[in-house]
């Protein structure tokens, strides 16, 4: 995941839940440099979820039998400042999204939102499953 752009940040990250604030801080400071961003609060917020439940859901899933997994995060901001991009890698089990059922939201529930959240929080989210490293692309227009 080597990058030459000026405007990217890598991160390697354990695959554990508490190291996700740092991905949320690098996230939180990368938008605080884009001078005409509208709204700011709610984009960083929604950048933030959206990450954060892909990264949530590597660390409990992608990796359930793995604690010595690794997250790969590539944060690139558009040399224009028209899009926010992140990549997430990952070295763990993979999915087919298409197999996850819809959240039932006029019921309670507790798990199950977090695909819902990571598609309609960002403009484009594609996910690339391929044996030994399974690959997210985020975008988020600004």
């Amino acid at each position: 995941m080597t990058s030459t752009n000026t405007n990217t940040i890598e991160l390697d990250l354990p695959a554990s839940h508490k190291y996700l604030n740092v991905l949320g801080d690098c996230i939180a400071g990368m938008l605080a440099r884009v001078d005409r961003l509208a709204d700011y609060q709610t984009v960083r917020y929604d950048v933030q979820l959206g990450v954060h439940e892909v990264c949530t859901n590597i660390v409990d899933h992608a990796y359930r039998d793995q604690p010595e997994g690794r997250i790969k995060v590539s944060m690139t901001l558009a040399d224009d400042s028209s899009q926010f991009i992140v990549e997430v890698r990952d070295t763990g089990h993979s999915f087919d999204p298409a197999l996850v059922p819809l959240p039932e939201l006029e019921t309670e529930q507790v798990r199950g939102y977090g695909l819902f959240l990571i598609y309609n929080l960002l403009d484009s989210v594609n996910y690339c499953p391929s044996p030994g490293q399974n690959t997210w692309q985020l975008i988020k227009n600004l």
